[in-house]
């Protein structure tokens, strides 16, 4: 947040009017938050309030206005459009998860005492600029909170305009001063700019190929719009040309944004006090919103000036609570004495049983699917860890956990409110310390992301062993639609605690002013922050460990996730061997390949445009070539995405310069994507051991797969033979002779076929036969040996469609084929295979009843969106809620894979070692010698990761390369 920096003569003034932009501020909150992670039991959408008011609060903390007013939108229209019939005619309509939380926001401000105002055929802002205009004359100093420049034109000496940057908190202070600095010209002229310039958004058009550095020349040469328009004359040029073309637009557009300072509000500044917060209608509203204590508490502070307001049934946190966390009190640890001595008092006592307890003692495994024979791993749905919980402790280490790179900074071990906190490099002494206490206890062990924690023990010399509970893993598993960037974000989403700690947010998080961490730490002698990061650890565990054990979900955490996260941390620290000669030879002959497409694609356009640019794109496809135009974007302009750039070749068949053109672009895209995945390849090898250390991340894709970061090597492309030969720098590192690709062949059907019981599809795996030919020939009636290479292709397509919730009209896109003949193609489909059709139904039926789906294993994914007003979260919901249950459990299988894979070298002695895991491929480095033995042991683990009615079937291939080992 901006510092409460002052005007010059703000000290005259009264106090400050803190006048918002209610709808700008609404949106943003709604776009910054995800629907599916602010919803309520019934569907309702409650994003857009819980930014709202989480945004609000921060200003208000930030500012300390002594008045308050909300400005708002009116349906209907306003004078504007009777001036200008198209004004705003080009924006889509509100999202209806938007719309009907905007009368909870009101709700939501006439509870907390907040005026807000709405004016029939007048907009928010012309409510906002009589604000302004009554603030000053009442002698206030005001604040403008909006995302709308227009607001623009009201900064003076007592009005400055707080607009929000790329993160809300990063609120730009619009004095007069900083709008010359923007747009080189005053705030009084900036309606002049506007009107030269228009404004797309609101469908105002401007002066062609006039923008702001022309529009404030002129302004700064003539004074205004007036003075441009009485010399429009002498400007030369085309943009003279455009200016006298369009003098009665800009004369009108001047008009239309000219905002109104004198609306009958019907009230006095007096009355814009707040601070008079009715408690129990707070208290009414939050509950049918599902807001947590902790929000009630954090907004009603800010709203009801720093207190707390009573109501009854409430109570203050705690003593020695802050943001409803219980203190806990940090001890510096420097040696191995003081460390037995601080364990010995506060730890609780070592327990040699498992990390975990069964709820019913004589059940046995789920089901043959979820007992997997494999040594060591069993997924017990009844595994419970009640017992474990209750007597907790937490390690949290901070500090690089970069694979390859990693570097420890602090050790913290917390128990009974109490941390022992340890700063890197411990001497061998305290290490030797640390590990036995680590060991001894790790059956009660709590951390946040026990991977993280394994590559910063390891930089110290210190070895993890997997702990009781990992609460990153546990709340991926009770909400696998929400990734929390560091600990901070899942305590605020979790626990509804807001701390200062962690480094700055995402885009397209809702910023809460975190600041930074890390090297910080460093700083604080005292140990606060570490001992504060501890406890939340212990407050996530404390929250999440019911919930596992009351869904039973616990065995699959403390059986697959917490193995693969062993699994995933060695293939990290191992990296994966490059030749840096050939990435190198790669890049350079993409970007030749994207040069020479770039000069093909001038040649055609007889311009040198640039390539990247969908203004220059469109101009040239369909002005200049005058090709039919695509769909329009929400901006109004054509669309020239790849999708429809290939329609356009298409299309284009019989104009070869057209033709030219679009092939050279679409080339010209591909190659520099291509190069651009190699230049990320190599900026990713560490120069240390010319290996890559990607990250896997294990929580983020909602289905349950994994996918990699820094870099992402499952975008490395697969399908076209270009992009598969980045493969072949992917090569056997020192002491290795080879790469093994192990893959899952038509994972995903055969366990839509194991669970929709369809015998036709299921004899049509165990028949031995092309898959998809035997399929086509069910589906069209005809001998296997009739079947066209478009019907086998068509099939295939249905069916791999429907294991991925394909629609009907996305089917037509793919085959390029007519709707109608697509759903004929479905209907035929679930004719021959009826039980495919059944559960499939089913899936969706079971989600909107229980409101999650399941997967073979027990994983669960919710979906709130099946009960929104709004069809296209519907349907989208509807789609996921059908293709969740197979791509999660193909995920699942996977990692049983994984873990069953690792043993078996491990059983067997192997010096081979997985390296990489892609989409269904695992990718294995062998040592000289055991090419028999490898492919044996990673066959074997893949084929009996769990037992279906079809048959798992693996492909395997050695060579050389990644590229080479394809099969």
């Amino acid at each position: 947040m901006a510092e409460n920096t002052t005007e010059n003569n703000l000290n005259t003034t009264r106090g400050t009017l803190l006048a918002v932009d209610g709808h700008s501020l609404a949106f943003r909150a709604f776009f910054a938050l995800p629907v599916d992670n602010f919803s309520t039991e019934s569907g309702q959408a409650t994003n857009a309030v819980w930014g709202f008011a989480t945004m609000l609060s921060q200003v208000i903390d930030a500012e300390r206005p002594d008045r308050l007013a909300v400005a708002f939108d009116v349906k209907g229209g306003t004078f504007r459009n009777r001036m200008l019939p198209q004004y705003k005619g080009t924006r889509e309509a509100a999202p209806e998860e938007l719309l009907t939380q905007l009368p909870l926001i009101q709700e939501m401000l006439a509870a907390m005492g907040v005026t807000y105002i709405e004016k029939p055929g007048y907009e928010g802002d012309d409510v906002i600029g009589t604000l302004a205009t009554m603030g000053e004359a009442a002698g206030y100093h005001t604040l403008v909170l909006s995302g709308d420049r227009d607001a623009f034109q009201l900064v003076d000496d007592n009005v400055t305009v707080l607009y929000p940057g790329h993160h809300f908190k990063d609120l730009k202070r619009m004095t007069p001063a900083a709008v010359f600095d923007k747009y080189k010209v005053t705030p009084a002229q900036y309606p002049d700019l506007a009107a030269l310039r228009g404004e797309t958004a609101d469908n105002i058009p401007g002066v062609p190929g006039v923008g702001d550095g022309f529009a404030a020349k002129w302004i700064n040469q003539y004074g205004g719009l007036d003075g441009i328009i009485a010399h429009a004359d002498e400007i030369g040029g085309k943009k003279g040309e455009a200016l006298r073309a369009n003098l009665e637009q800009i004369r009108l557009n001047r008009r239309v944004n000219a905002l109104v300072r004198d609306v009958d509000l019907g009230v006095t500044v007096d009355d814009l006090a707040f601070g008079h917060v009715d408690a129990a209608r707070v208290d009414d509203l939050f509950a049918r919103l599902e807001f947590g204590s902790r929000t009630r508490a954090r907004i009603l502070r800010s709203f009801n000036g720093g207190e707390l307001p009573k109501a009854a049934g409430k109570t203050e946190p705690a003593a020695g609570q802050e943001n409803g966390l219980a203190a806990a009190t940090p001890q510096r640890i420097d040696d191995a004495a003081a460390l037995e001595a601080w364990a010995g008092r506060w730890m609780p006592e070592a327990d040699a049983t498992p990390s975990g307890t069964r709820n019913d003692p004589d059940a046995t495994a789920a089901t043959a699917a979820t007992a997997p024979d494999a040594p060591g791993l069993a997924i017990d749905a009844d595994l419970a860890c009640a017992d474990a919980l209750a007597r907790r402790w937490t390690l949290d280490a901070t500090g690089s956990a970069k694979p390859g790179q990693a570097r420890l900074e602090t050790l913290v071990l917390a128990a009974n409110g109490h941390a022992a906190v340890l700063r890197a490099p411990l001497d061998p002494a305290l290490a030797k310390a640390t590990q036995r206490l680590i060991d001894t206890h790790a059956g009660t062990m709590t951390v946040h992301g026990a991977k993280e924690h394994m590559h910063l023990l390891a930089a110290a010399g210190l070895t993890m062993p997997l702990p009781m509970l990992d609460t990153k893993l546990a709340g991926y598993l009770v909400q696998p639609d929400f990734h929390a960037d560091d600990l901070t974000h899942a305590a605020a989403h979790f626990l509804d605690i807001h701390l200062d700690e962690e480094p700055e947010a995402t885009q397209g998080q809702l910023d809460l002013g975190d600041g930074a961490a890390g090297d910080e730490a460093a700083d604080e002698p005292d140990g606060r922050r570490e001992a504060t990061r501890a406890a939340i650890v212990d407050a996530l565990a404390a929250a999440f460990g019911p919930t596992l054990d009351e869904r039973r979900q616990y065995g699959l955490l403390k059986d697959l996730e917490l193995p693969v996260s062993r699994v995933l941390g060695d293939m990290e620290r191992q990296g994966a061997q490059v030749d840096a000669t050939r990435l190198a030879a790669m890049r350079d002959g993409f970007a030749a390949d994207a040069e020479q497409a770039q000069r093909i694609a001038w040649d055609a356009a007889g311009d040198r445009i640039n390539l990247q640019s969908p203004r220059q794109l469109a101009k040239v496809l369909f002005e200049d070539m005058g090709l039919k135009p695509t769909k329009r974007t929400k901006s109004g302009s054509y669309t020239t995405n790849a999708a429809a750039l290939q329609e356009l070749y298409l299309r284009a068949s019989g104009d070869e310069r057209a033709g030219d053109f679009l092939g050279a672009v679409l080339r010209h895209r591909e190659t520099n994507k291509l190069k651009q995945i190699v230049q990320t390849l190599i900026d990713a090898t560490n120069p240390a051991d010319q290996r890559i250390h990607t990250t896997f991340e294990q929580t983020v894709a909602a289905t349950g797969r994994l996918s990699s970061v820094d870099p992402n090597l499952q975008n490395i492309p697969n399908r076209n033979a270009a992009g598969r030969e980045i493969r072949a720098a992917f090569v056997p590192g020192e002491g290795y002779t080879a790469l093994m690709s192990c893959d899952y062949s038509q994972v995903e059907l055969r366990i839509m076929a194991h669970l929709s019981g369809d015998e036709a599809l299921i004899e049509a795996f165990r028949s031995g036969a092309d898959f998809h030919r035997y399929v086509a020939s069910l589906v069209y009636g005809i001998p296997v040996d009739q079947i066209s290479a478009d019907q086998r292709s068509h099939v295939k397509a249905m069916s791999y469609g429907l294991a991925y919730g394909l629609s009907t009209y996305g089917l037509a896109q793919q085959l390029r084929i007519a709707p109608r003949e697509a759903e004929v193609l479905k209907a035929q489909y679930f004719a021959t295979f009826g039980k495919v059709h059944d559960f499939l139904e089913s899936c969706v039926a079971d989600a909107r009843r229980k409101g999650y789906t399941e997967t073979m294993f027990g994983r669960r994914r919710y979906f709130p969106g099946l009960k929104s007003p709004n069809r296209a979260t519907r349907e989208a919901a509807e789609r996921g809620a059908l293709n969740a249950p197979i791509q999660g459990t193909a995920a699942d299988i996977m990692k049983i894979a994984m873990v069953r894979a690792e043993a078996a070298l491990r059983r067997e002695g192997l010096a081979s070692r997985i390296i990489l895991q892609i989409h269904d491929e695992l990718v294995v480095e062998v040592a000289p010698g055991e090419e028999h033995a490898v492919t044996a042991a990673i066959t074997d683990a893949m084929e009996h990761a769990v037992t279906l009615a079809v048959p798992l079937d693996v492909s395997s291939g050695i060579g050389a390369d990644w590229q080479l080992a394809a099969h």
